[in-house]
């Protein structure tokens, strides 16, 4: 069956689920858009490493881009949760410039974090209040390259299933590790209870990350993009990095940083 209406309850949902992120905290779902993450996402669903409710794509989207499409890849997803829009409606769905004609929901992946959860032997990210969902896209995609064993997120940081930070991960969250905590302290502990340090990342301070020797377990505290780390939580830390500036500025963006670090961790 061809949709055509934005009235159709399929299209109610997507479009809910796109725009609130109560809707999308309440039906533990969210929405992925764009063809390279849709595949990413129904590659995913195909090794049971997540759930799909549904599918959305246009007839000219599969005729676009069939080069990228593995065989038969959306015909794995059953057809009473597989549907053909129009391209007007797609163009009325997207929240990019231009709509590619492919969306799908899909259930929310993050993890409880403990110590069941976790790689004791691993290295992992924690976000302290990060707020822009681009910054946050972008760091779980650099944490996919980087092999990173998972990112937390605490302190309320922005909603990891905002359409921007799903962009911006460009298919990453179906391949990294993520876990949501509401405090600082509760993460912090759970590390701790672990046996795994916790590094804080300061403006000024710390030591050099280029000279610093991380432990082969070890997680790596990235602060808020205006703010960075509250003082609190750096006394809380094992240790203390810095990045070294040697131009006129003195601090990062958020993302440039975890990059940095990242990089210097598996360095």
């Amino acid at each position: 069956m061809l949709i055509s209406s934005k009235d159709n309850a399929n299209i109610k949902s997507l479009v809910k689920l796109i725009s609130s992120k109560k809707e999308r905290a309440e039906k533990g779902e969210f929405v992925v858009e764009g063809m390279r993450n849709c595949i990413d996402m129904v590659m995913a669903y195909e090794n049971d490493e997540v759930e799909i409710s549904a599918l959305f794509y246009t007839a000219k989207a599969l005729e676009k881009y069939k080069e990228l499409l593995p065989t038969d890849c959306f015909n794995t997803v059953p057809q009473n949760i597989s549907f053909e829009i129009t391209e007007e409606l797609s163009q009325r769905i997207s929240q990019g410039e231009g709509s590619q004609g492919v969306f799908v929901i899909a259930k929310k992946l993050d993890k409880i974090l403990n110590c069941d959860t976790i790689d004791l032997n691993g290295k992992y990210v924690i976000l302290d209040n990060i707020q822009d969902p681009g910054n946050l896209g972008t760091i779980l995609r650099t944490a996919d390259a980087m092999g990173a064993s998972g990112v937390v997120l605490c302190n309320n940081c922005c909603d990891l299933y905002n359409p921007k930070v799903v962009r911006s991960a460009m298919g990453s969250l179906s391949r990294v590790s993520v876990y949501v905590e509401n405090s600082f302290e509760n993460a912090f502990d759970v590390f701790k209870k672990c046996s795994v340090p916790v590094v804080a990342s300061v403006i000024n301070g710390g030591e050099d990350i280029s000279s610093f020797d991380f432990p082969k377990s070890c997680a790596v505290v990235i602060g808020n993009e205006g703010r960075g780390m509250p003082k609190e939580h750096v006394k809380l830390c094992d240790k203390s990095v810095t990045i070294a500036m040697k131009g006129n500025i003195n601090s990062l963006n958020a993302a440039t940083a975890a990059t940095i670090i990242m990089w210097e961790m598996f360095r």
